[in-house]
């Protein structure tokens, strides 16, 4: 039998997934960064505070987030390494993030975390590992598990208060990044980099089910101007 190894399959491609339903449009996304979050049960709170985090930190996943230490951040930066790749990403802090961390972070000095996520017992072990190292046993990922489910069944409650009829879960803010980027015009290659993707083909994935709907609109204005130009001739 094989030893318990959580991220032996990561780099095996599985499926492509359509992505159209994990994104918030602007309105959505700009709803709940302008709710008052001092207003919503204490128990919501962390929830919405460590998704718009997500967010505001270039579509950061969860896991990253969770694992985020004090000594990332770096003046008005946050320099890390991806959970999933390793690959190092530096995030500007925006000003609306900074609120966050100075009302949200993790108050326990002797732990390594920027926010309090994972709990003090996860914390304690990590801390024991030789050179700061995070030991990724199956204990350890098992609790990740339960602080992500816990997550996301705090998300649900978020949306039904918010945003009725929509779906939230720790990988909206990360596709509604992606999206909203995408919409906006930023180029593709700018967006793998911000997202950390290890080439343009896997954010072209993410993206592919827009491409369709940028083409289809691209049709409708192509009909559009044939169907208004043979109507010109007829009245001439």
């Amino acid at each position: 039998i094989l030893p318990y190894y959580p991220k032996l399959f990561d780099n095996v491609y599985t499926k492509v997934e359509s992505q159209t339903k994990r994104a918030l449009d602007t309105k959505q996304m700009n709803t709940l960064l302008h709710t008052d979050i001092e207003k919503l049960p204490k128990e919501m709170q962390c929830a919405l505070a460590y998704f718009l985090l997500m967010f505001l930190f270039r579509g950061m996943p969860f896991i990253d987030l969770a694992h985020l230490r004090k000594q990332d951040v770096k003046g008005k930066y946050i320099v890390y390494s991806r959970h999933k790749t390793g690959r190092q990403i530096t995030v500007r802090i925006p000003k609306e993030a900074m609120k966050l961390i100075e009302k949200f972070k993790n108050m326990n000095y002797d732990s390594i975390y920027l926010f309090p996520i994972l709990d003090k017992k996860n914390a304690a072990k990590e801390q024991s590992q030789k050179n700061g190292k995070i030991k990724k046993d199956k204990e350890l990922y098992m609790n990740y598990l339960r602080v992500l489910r816990n997550f996301n069944l705090k998300l649900e409650k978020i949306a039904t208060l918010l945003l009725p009829d929509v779906k939230l879960s720790s990988y909206t803010p990360r596709h509604t990044w992606a999206t909203l980027a995408f919409h906006a015009g930023v180029n593709i290659g700018i967006i793998c980099k911000a997202l950390g993707h290890s080439s343009i083909k896997v954010t072209e994935t993410y993206l592919k089910p827009f491409e369709n709907e940028k083409v289809d609109i691209a049709n409708d204005e192509l009909i559009i101007s044939v169907v208004a130009h043979n109507g010109e001739k007829e009245v001439a």
